[in-house]
């Protein structure tokens, strides 16, 4: 009969260890070491936080070697920027049936239909936009995530949103004649699909004992190499395809849902306008690669676990295979000018999350700070939140 007994090691240094039947575990009455049996079980499976085989001078060149070569690899323009295929049947339809417009005001470059021309007017300032010229193809976008909510939904979520707020709120704001300049528009974004590869070399160190020598401790580490290899892909990571949106509004809106993105017809744009991107994927790509690297390193580093401590002798990361898309999304916007500043409200057309900021009037914030108490406490918060 196969004997089904399991001697486990300890993972911090290899000795044996001994079943406590107090707690259920295992305790190495060598380090002082505890681990459950599922600690065992998963470090048996993965090696993620074990001991890992050693590894010989050579292959540690080698490794070193690997890191410094992703690291220094350089892709070309084309690897970069070039995987961004139009349908080019809609791009001419696109071209052919918007026309660009400037705001001569704010700079903001607005996308509308040839025949809502006559009454385009800027979202950010409310200016008559001027026309700028015919929109070339480039800018049609490759998908979009259709409006789900409606005009009256983000009014009511800007009602709602108000309401508790109204007595110091700047005169005028929130009246019906404001409210008739939310508009919805579609947003510019780019969405990036790559692959990062990498390699990390570190140096690992363990506890094995700590000893009293008079007023001394002495703590006996052991060394490990350890070496971390693979490739991550990341799906969708998002980038601003507009300089004058706001970042902080945008972000208090996110996020969207991009498992609802379909592929761009003209007639998603029927009754909204659009913004043209300012900002190109050149410009947008350093912040793409920057943020897959740090995740990729961040999650290498996670791997190495239930060391003391731990000294990275090198490591390389680099992004490959990357894809393009050029998407519009969906956004009720509100600009509202109060005393020579714009303030801005914001509803996700799709999930209907808002977020935007709040003219106050601050001679009533004064007034009522001095006054009650309660009502104090709110002027307050009121100004951490919105100012």
């Amino acid at each position: 009969m196969e004997n089904g007994a399991v001697a486990y090691k300890c993972p911090s240094c290899n000795a044996g260890l001994v079943f406590n039947p107090k707690s259920g575990g295992f305790d190495c009455e060598y380090c002082g070491g505890h681990f459950t049996q599922e600690e065992l079980e998963f470090i048996a499976a993965s090696s993620v936080e074990g001991i890992p085989d050693a590894y010989s001078e050579e292959e540690l060149k080698g490794y070193e070697a690997e890191a410094e070569r992703i690291s220094n690899a350089e892709l070309s323009d084309r690897e970069k920027y070039g995987d961004h295929q139009k349908n080019e049947e809609e791009s001419l339809r696109f071209a052919e049936k918007n026309r660009l417009y400037i705001c001569p005001t704010c700079g903001a470059e607005v996308i509308t239909e040839s025949e809502l021309s006559a009454t385009a007017i800027c979202h950010y300032c409310h200016s008559p936009v001027v026309l700028s010229g015919r929109l070339e193809g480039e800018y049609c976008p490759d998908m979009l995530i259709p409006f789900k909510k409606t005009k009256e939904d983000a009014l009511q979520g800007f009602r709602d949103w108000t309401k508790k707020y109204n007595f110091f709120l700047a005169k005028g704001f929130g009246a019906p004649e404001s409210l008739e300049k939310l508009q919805g528009i579609y947003v510019p974004f780019w969405l990036t699909d790559c692959i990062t590869e990498g390699t990390l070399v570190a140096e690992c160190y363990k506890n094995v004992s700590s000893v009293r020598s008079g007023d001394y401790i002495i703590n006996t580490e052991k060394k490990y190499m350890v070496v971390r290899q693979g490739t991550l892909e990341f799906s969708k990571i998002p980038a601003d395809g507009s300089l004058k949106a706001d970042d902080a509004l945008m972000e208090s809106i996110e996020p969207f849902d991009y498992n609802e993105l379909i592929d761009f017809k003209m007639s998603y744009l029927s009754g909204h306008n659009a913004e043209k991107y300012d900002v190109s994927k050149e410009t947008v790509y350093p912040r793409i690669d920057l943020r897959a690297i740090q995740q990729t390193k961040a999650e290498f580093n996670n791997t190495i676990k239930g060391y003391s401590r731990k000294i990275v002798k090198n490591e390389g990361y680099r992004v490959k295979g990357v894809r393009w898309k050029y998407v519009m999304l969906p956004l009720w916007f509100l600009s509202y000018k109060y005393k020579d500043k714009y303030y801005y409200y914001a509803m996700n057309g799709q999930t209907g999350k808002f977020g935007g900021t709040l003219p106050i009037n601050k001679l009533k914030l004064a007034l009522m700070s001095f006054g009650i108490p309660a009502l104090a406490a709110v002027a307050i918060t009121l100004i951490c939140t919105f100012l």
